[in-house]
């Protein structure tokens, strides 16, 4: 897929997609005379788009259920004042309450809540709204907003490799066509043709021994059922609420929102199978699972049931080990999101780190220039990874902590650990790039002494490895987490 810029359509003026808002674009910095060629038109490569295009870059051509965006990605959106407002619109707020796997409700529901942090003033600065998004309608709202500057995508053009050269970079396409630019940015997802200039190998996937079945629907459908309309309902104020059921082994999500009814099961799986994010099943294979479970109730059995058969997905659960270096060796090729870094969805953190990634990326490019393209995205890498590295060890934390029998009641295990935290929601990605660039480049070139400050406090970050952590797991240890997560 391509998305190219034409760089004389770069206001809502000279655009019919407005969707009636007012056609306002942020301020745009100083062109930097910086070529950026994006490869892949997800979330991350996206909003990589749109921040390049805020902070200066030409964008040569850009060949290309439901989750959580956290305050970090959100800044970044309201940076856009057409897509604060649509943002608005489309965001959901759920409530929650936590399940054993047989319905039994052990507390809720209630409102998710940041971590509340004090500031000097006695005010609590944690933001007030947890935002949950439509998977599709989150990525028309930056697709929308990528026309009205300009930037268009074009499906059907396959990227076969990657490659570097003096001060270019570029893409081969499978017609054979090459594509260059001074950075080329890969957002093309997990398995990228792209590790093969970072890291000189593809990046290898193992299985974690879990699978999911994920699936969302038109609420309607299971509506029908009067068991599922009794026990799956709104709040008065039409407020959504999520079911997070728990047990050994296993967790299961249900969540009923206005429109939409979905439905997410992880488990045990042993199958050798290759990775696929695009497998559907049905739901009889779904029954076959929770028969098994004891005292799995009627009423869940019937929201699987209703679910269509084109919208239920199977998909193994890959673990890949944590990749210090998202660079090609001169600088010119840059991995985000998924390319670079894969989360498990207990994370609850792959699409606003994808969207951090291209604010940050966006933001050192245009600190650097058109001479520094190199250190723009050798700095970036610095700034980024061991944030990134803690939050994919949060994400192995808390599958493993939901799969814990809750008999016990001991709840505080159960819940997600550091995900509401503020060293999380408190980061600012482009702030922090503007501040701590001149100091990464020192530490780069000359070996001054640098220190992330974007991972929790007191933490002292150590490599770790998926076989590590798997040990600790046998030997019946919890995972480590030094210093403050929550």
């Amino acid at each position: 897929m391509t998305v190219a810029q034409n760089n004389s359509k770069c206001t809502l003026n000279h655009t019919t997609n407005t969707n009636g808002l007012q056609g306002i674009v942020p301020e745009r910095s100083a062109p930097t005379g910086v070529s950026v060629l994006i490869v892949g038109a997800g979330v991350a490569g996206l909003m990589a788009s749109l921040e390049c295009w805020r902070k200066g870059q030409e964008l040569n051509k850009v060949p290309g259920d439901s989750f959580t965006i956290g305050p970090t990605a959100i800044r970044a959106v309201q940076q856009w004042p057409d897509m604060a407002v649509e943002n608005e619109k489309i965001a959901d707020s759920p409530w929650i309450s936590w399940h054993k796997l047989n319905g039994e409700k052990i507390s809720g529901p209630e409102p998710l809540r940041f971590n509340p942090t004090v500031s000097s003033s006695g005010k609590d600065e944690a933001p007030q709204r947890v935002y949950r998004h439509s998977r599709p309608a989150f990525h028309k709202m930056l697709s929308d907003q990528a026309e009205r500057i300009g930037i268009f995508v074009e499906y059907g053009k396959r990227v076969t490799g990657y490659y570097e050269s003096g001060d270019k970079a570029g893409v081969t396409l499978k017609d054979g066509e090459k594509i260059e630019s001074d950075l080329v940015i890969s957002s093309d997802g997990v398995g990228s043709k792209s590790s093969m200039v970072t890291m000189g190998r593809e990046m290898r996937a193992r299985s974690s021994g879990l699978a999911m079945y994920r699936a969302a629907y038109p609420v309607e459908l299971a509506m029908v059922d009067p068991m599922v309309q009794e026990r799956f309902q709104l709040l008065e104020d039409g407020t959504s609420v999520g079911e997070l059921w728990m047990g050994t082994g296993m967790h299961v999500l249900f969540a009923r929102s206005e429109d939409t009814m979905t439905w997410a099961m992880t488990y045990a799986d042993n199958r050798d199978e290759t990775e696929s994010w695009s497998k559907l099943t049905d739901p009889e294979t779904v029954l076959k699972v929770t028969a098994t479970i004891p005292g799995w109730p009627e009423v869940a059995n019937r929201v699987i049931k209703r679910t269509p058969l084109d919208r239920l997905h199977d998909f193994k659960l890959m673990w890949r080990e944590p990749q210090p270096c998202w660079v090609s060796p001169n600088g010119r090729v840059v991995q985000i999101g998924d390319a670079a870094h894969t989360f498990l969805p207990s994370s609850g953190s792959g699409a606003t780190q994808a969207m951090e990634d291209a604010v940050s990326i966006a933001t050192c490019l245009g600190i650097a220039g058109k001479d520094n393209v190199t250190w723009a995205s050798k700095v970036h890498n610095k700034l980024r990874f061991e944030r990134v590295a803690c939050l994919q060890k949060l994400g192995i934390f808390n599958q493993e902590s939901r799969h814990r029998s809750v008999n016990s009641g001991n709840l505080s295990q159960s819940k997600s650990k550091g995900l509401l935290a503020a060293w999380i929601w408190r980061h600012d990605p482009e702030r922090y790039a503007v501040e701590n660039y001149v100091k990464v480049l020192a530490h780069l070139v000359d070996g001054m002494p640098f220190s992330n400050t974007n991972t929790p406090p007191g933490h002292v970050y150590k490599p770790w490895t998926i076989d590590e952590l798997l040990s600790a797991k046998e030997r019946g240890e919890e995972i480590e987490l030094d210093g403050d997560w929550d």
